[in-house]
């Protein structure tokens, strides 16, 4: 043979694959030779290297970075539009609104009732055992849409609170909390199913 085998005719004849030819080269020709040595060490230290395996109960934690991340930026976005709500709310309540019959006694008495059924659905949502559950990637962004929309909401609650809205205002908040933490209960319970075509 008139030239050096390729590294494909070396890793051919490594594998008792190659040509007799390359064979016979390989043996009398110390470059490929050595370079054929080579490749052998070479693949007896990638095989030493340690395995490593990825740790199989990362999912909450990765799932928890990402939610968190997503309600950062939901909060940055939603802040200045909740602002600009909030000041749009007090002027249309404060500059030009009629004089309001008295608000009926029983919206208080809704606004408990709302408060005490969300606080009901945490305590389904917390006693519902979903260690070492694992869910599909739709009802995982299911859930995390869901949780999404009710930080949204419990953000409106705050700010009518600290700006007095009016009741019923504050419990059409508390009744779409509701009907969200509903939802992420059944969420959890029954998981999304994903239909394609």
């Amino acid at each position: 043979m008139l030239r050096h085998c390729t590294i494909s005719e070396l890793l051919e004849v490594r594998d008792g694959e190659g040509t007799a030819t390359a064979r016979a080269h390989v043996e009398q020709c110390e470059a490929c030779g050595a370079e054929l040595d080579r490749l052998h060490q070479r693949v007896a230290a990638l095989r030493a290297l340690p395995r490593h395996s990825p740790p199989r109960d990362r999912w909450p934690a990765v799932r928890e970075a990402f939610v968190s991340a997503r309600r950062r930026r939901r909060w940055s976005y939603t802040s200045w539009a909740g602002l600009a709500a909030a000041a749009g709310l007090v002027l249309f309540v404060g500059v030009n609104t009629p004089p309001r019959p008295a608000v009926a006694a029983s919206a208080p008495e809704e606004i408990a009732s709302l408060v005490e059924e969300s606080q009901q659905l945490e305590r389904v949502l917390h006693s519902y055992n979903r260690q070492g559950r694992v869910v599909n990637g739709v009802t995982a962004a299911a859930i995390a849409e869901l949780e999404d929309r009710i930080a949204v909401v419990d953000v409106g609650i705050d700010r009518a609170q600290l700006q007095a809205a009016p009741h019923e205002a504050v419990a059409d908040l508390w009744r779409r909390r509701v009907t969200l933490m509903d939802r992420l209960v059944n969420t959890h319970v029954q998981p999304v199913t994903y239909v394609g075509y």
